[in-house]
């Protein structure tokens, strides 16, 4: 075998080497953009369950008998409202406020879904029609980020108040009557009804 032999077969083993690398490479890319998704669809897993915690947390204080009576109170503007109603009110409106802003912090930096973003607006505006709230934030609002504090204000704006009316009590009795009706019949009417 001559030198120029040699040298062809080398050149020929390097390209293999280097063609080798190339499709090794290429799998690791493969591996390291599956692991990628993996690790945002994870992170986003995080993030949706650290805010499920928030909102139950918050919603856990109205099972509170004591918070839910001063929760009332403040909801109706009654006129027996204590410092103390008004002190643990504004403690559970302002932690309504910072979960707000966490979960749109997160949604600005691309951390959280557009769907759970848009269920949080919606929510949002449900939260804000109730005047307590809306007053509560104007107190609190010079403490928060402007973008935040922007995006809350076009929500009140957009949002109509709604006050706590005896009569939706009463709606609430009606409504559950209706819901209930199909529950007396008889369990054999039940059954005709659903075949």
């Amino acid at each position: 075998m001559s030198l120029s032999d040699l040298a062809a077969f080398g050149s020929f083993v390097s390209s293999l080497a280097v063609l080798a690398s190339l499709v090794l490479l290429y799998f690791q890319l493969r591996q390291l953009t599956a692991q990628v998704r993996q690790a945002d669809k994870y992170q986003q897993t995080l993030v949706k369950q650290a805010r499920t915690s928030r909102v139950m947390e918050v919603n856990a204080r109205l099972a509170d008998a004591d918070f839910t009576a001063s929760y009332l109170r403040i909801l109706t503007n009654a006129e027996d409202v204590t410092l103390d109603d008004w002190s643990r009110f504004n403690a559970h409106a302002r932690a309504i406020f910072q979960n707000g802003e966490d979960t749109f912090s997160q949604h600005r930096r691309g951390l959280l879904h557009e769907d759970d973003y848009d269920g949080f607006v919606l929510s949002l505006r449900g939260t804000f029609r109730t005047p307590p709230l809306r007053v509560a934030w104007r107190s609190v609002r010079r403490g928060f980020p402007a973008s935040y504090a922007a995006f809350i204000d076009q929500i009140i704006a957009e949002t109509p108040p709604a006050a706590l009316h005896p009569e939706a009590l009463e709606r609430w009795k009606r409504d559950m009557a209706a819901e209930l009706k199909p529950a007396d019949k008889p369990s054999s009417q039940i059954r005709s009804t659903a075949t």
